[in-house]
């Protein structure tokens, strides 16, 4: 059978036509706000992202942790706006607890759900020199009675020394929320859980530490090391 060249013209332009529209998950990852959808991963962390992106990119960190709190400052803006927006690469928050202080402020950080934790982490991390400060020069008396009693009483102890009550106050929270997330031994165990993970099985030694697509990126801890390394991954 023969077709016409007016016919194989018309043809040729509806091919063409079918090609440049986009597939429906195209047009949903271009028209999605990344940076608005927070979720919770298998392991127990918070993905800021596109939960089915292409490179998924964690974080290892701690509370008490000051490079974790410059890593916060300086790639708030660009991890955001630079890459998770587009939808390639998700960002993820896991825990690598150092000391009970740091377990106070993470069980206090996933306080409320999902949703509030990207801003009670913020604020952690941008009050650290504060309350840590409270510690660094505490008598060894005071810090001694920190390790005293049941470890909901000593987080206890530790979020009024630091005052974290006040902290978790301007967020909207009461003291009887503060104390019932402190106590809540599931949190507690998915803390831990992924602490072990990090050190037991991804063999991470220091904070923060990265992976992407759950493989460690070697001698990569500040923002100034990974920012170039997520540059170079294709979208």
């Amino acid at each position: 059978m023969k077709f016409g060249s007016a016919y194989l013209a018309s043809a040729a332009l509806a091919a063409a036509t079918i090609v440049a529209v986009p597939t429906e998950a195209q047009s949903q990852t271009a028209q999605t706000d990344w940076t608005q959808r927070v979720t919770m991963s298998h392991k127990g962390g918070h993905i800021v992202g596109n939960p089915l992106a292409k490179h998924q990119l964690a974080e290892y960190m701690s509370y008490t942790c000051n490079h974790c709190a410059n890593f916060e400052t300086e790639s708030h803006n660009s991890l955001k706006s630079d890459f998770v927006k587009k939808g390639h690469i998700s960002f993820e928050v896991r825990n690598l607890i150092l000391n009970p202080i740091d377990l106070t402020a993470a069980m206090l950080a996933r306080c409320g759900g999902r949703t509030k934790f990207f801003g009670n982490h913020r604020a952690f991390l941008a009050s650290q020199a504060n309350w840590m400060q409270t510690f660094q020069s505490s008598s060894p008396e005071v810090m001694q009675s920190l390790n005293e009693g049941t470890v909901p009483e000593r987080l206890k102890k530790i979020a009024k020394a630091a005052d974290f009550y006040g902290l978790m106050k301007k967020r909207g929270y009461s003291k009887g929320q503060v104390n019932a997330c402190l106590a809540d031994q599931s949190t507690q165990d998915k803390i831990l859980a992924m602490t072990k993970y990090a050190t037991g099985t991804l063999k991470l030694t220091g904070t923060p530490s990265f992976t992407l697509n759950d493989q460690p990126i070697e001698k990569v801890h500040n923002w100034t090391r990974l920012r170039p390394a997520l540059l170079a991954l294709p979208e």
